[in-house]
C-alpha cells in the first residue's frame, strides 16, 4: 500500500574460532530512564586520499562516549573492505559518560579506489550498529613518454569542495540543498562535471539525488537518519577529484513518529496508528482511507494532537509515515495490515521504527505471510515514549 516499513534488523557480524561467521539480531531496548547512551566517532568518514600502490597508511580514530549513561561496546570489526582496511586492536568494552579511545585503521593500497567501513556494536539505542565509513582515492599515473627531450608538465587533479545546506531538517516536510560550486581545478581549467551521488541513506529510504549540475536543490529525505552524499568533479583535461562527502541528518521531530517499509514490492502493506482505546478500520484508526495528511480529530482541540499519514505507498516497498506533534497523554498501538489482493502473495519482512521526541524508543523487524492480516507490533504509551511489544495471532 503506502508507507515506509523501517523494521531496523541489527546484525552483528562478529568473527568466532574456525572462521565462521555468527549472524544474530540485536533488538534495541529501551534506554534507561535517566538518560541514553550515545556512541560518536570522529573523523566518520576516514578518509585516506590517494596512497601509492603497495604503501599502507594509518589512521587514528577516537571513539567517544557522549551519552549520559555507561556506553557499553560490545563488538568492532572491519567489514566492507577487509582485504585492504585493517583495524589494529578492537576495543571494546564499557565506557563512561566522557570517556574515549583511539583506534588504529590501516590501508594497504593497491592503487584502486576503495571503500569499506569499520563496524562497531554498542547499546546506543540511535546507532546500534554504526557503520562508519572508510574511503581511499585511486592513484593517478600520468605517461609523459620516454623520447622526449623535455617532459611535459604533470596535470593535477581538481579540488571536490560540497556541502549541504542546511545539515539538519524535518523528514518529509523540509528539505535540503547538496552544494559542490565552490570546487575548483588547481591548474586554473575549468569544472566541466559535477557527478552527485547519495552514497548512504537510512534502511527503507527511497529518495534519491536530485538532478542538477554542481548544486543539487530540493532533497527531501523520507526516512529519519543520516545521508551521505559523495562529489567529484572532472575537469576540461578528464582529470577526477578525490570525493568530497556531505552528511545531511533527517530529524522524527519532537512529537510520536511512526516509520514502515518493507522489503518486497508489489506487496500493498498499510500502516496502522491507533488512538488510546482505538479500534481499527474506524475513526479512533489513523491510516490511508481517513487519515492522508490529516482529517482526523483526536485528543482535545486544535491540530497539534491530531495524526497525519504523511507517506503511502502501495506498488513499492515504502516507507509509509504517522506523526503526531504533540500527542495526547494516553497508549497507542501500531498494526500492521498485509492488503490482501496484492500482485506479490509471498513472505514479507516489515520494518516500523517508532520514534518519541525526537528519540528511537522502538524497531523491529517481522515475517508478514498472511493476505488481509492486520499484524500488532507494538504500543506506546504518552507521556515518556515507554513501549510495549505486541505479539499474537494476526486480526
Amino acid at each position: 500500500m503506502r508507507v515506509s516499513k523501517n523494521n531496523l534488523i541489527f546484525l552483528s557480524l562478529l568473527f568466532l574460532e574456525g572462521g565462521c561467521v555468527d549472524n544474530s539480531l540485536t533488538p534495541i531496548k529501551d534506554p534507561p530512564a535517566d538518560g541514553a547512551p550515545q556512541i560518536q566517532v570522529e573523523p566518520s568518514p576516514v578518509d585516506f586520499g590517494v596512497v601509492p600502490a603497495g604503501e599502507a597508511l594509518a589512521q587514528v580514530v577516537t571513539l567517544s562516549s557522549v551519552g549520559d549513561v555507561t556506553l557499553n561496546v560490545t563488538a568492532m570489526q572491519i567489514g566492507l573492505g577487509r582485504e585492504t582496511f585493517s583495524l589494529l586492536e578492537p576495543l571494546p568494552g564499557s565506557y563512561e559518560p566522557g570517556a574515549s579511545t583511539e583506534l588504529t585503521i590501516t590501508y594497504t593500497s593497491d592503487g584502486s579506489e576503495t571503500t569499506g567501513d569499520l563496524q562497531i556494536l554498542s547499546n546506543d539505542p540511535a546507532n546500534p550498529n554504526l557503520r562508519v565509513p572508510l574511503l581511499a582515492g585511486a592513484e593517478t599515473i600520468t605517461d609523459t613518454g620516454d623520447t622526449a627531450d623535455t617532459a611535459p608538465p604533470l596535470l593535477s587533479a581538481p579540488v571536490a569542495v560540497c556541502s549541504v545546506d542546511p545539515a539538519e531538517v524535518l523528514a518529509i516536510h523540509e528539505a535540503a540543498d547538496w552544494i559542490g560550486n565552490s570546487s575548483y581545478d588547481t591548474d586554473g581549467g575549468s569544472i566541466i562535471d559535477y557527478e552527485w551521488t547519495l552514497v548512504s541513506s537510512p534502511p527503507g529510504a527511497t529518495a534519491g539525488m536530485p538532478a542538477g549540475s554542481a548544486n543539487r536543490r530540493g532533497f527531501s529525505p523520507d526516512v529519519a537518519g543520516e545521508y551521505v552524499g559523495e562529489l567529484v568533479v572532472f575537469d576540461n583535461d578528464g582529470l577526477a577529484s578525490d570525493p568530497c562527502y556531505a552528511t545531511l541528518t533527517a530529524t522524527a521531530g519532537d512529537g510520536l513518529w511512526v516509520e514502515m517499509f518493507w522489503t518486497y514490492s508489489g506487496d500493498d502493506m498499510d500502516l496502522h496508528l491507533l488512538d488510546d482505546g482505538g479500534t481499527l478500520a474506524t475513526d479512533s484508526d489513523c491510516y490511508y482511507a481517513n487519515c492522508t495528511w490529516g482529517s482526523l480529530n483526536w485528543g482535545g482541540s486544535g491540530t497539534t494532537d491530531d495524526p497525519i499519514l504523511d507517506l503511502d505507498d502501495i506498488p513499492g516497498t515504502g516507507p509509509e509515515n504517522i506523526n503526531i506533534d504533540s500527542p495526547a497523554r494516553g497508549t497507542y498501538a501500531v498494526y500492521v495490515h498485509d492488503y490482501p489482493g496484492s500482485v506479490y502473495n509471498g513472505s514479507n519482512d516489515v520494518t516500523v521504527n517508532v520514534y518519541f521526541a525526537g528519540r528511537l524508543v522502538w524497531t523491529d523487524t517481522r515475517n508478514i505471510n498472511a493476505e488481509g492480516c492486520y499484524e500488532p507490533f507494538v504500543e506506546v504509551t504518552v507521556p515518556g515514549g515507554s513501549t510495549t511489544s505486541l505479539g499474537g495471532a494476526c486480526r
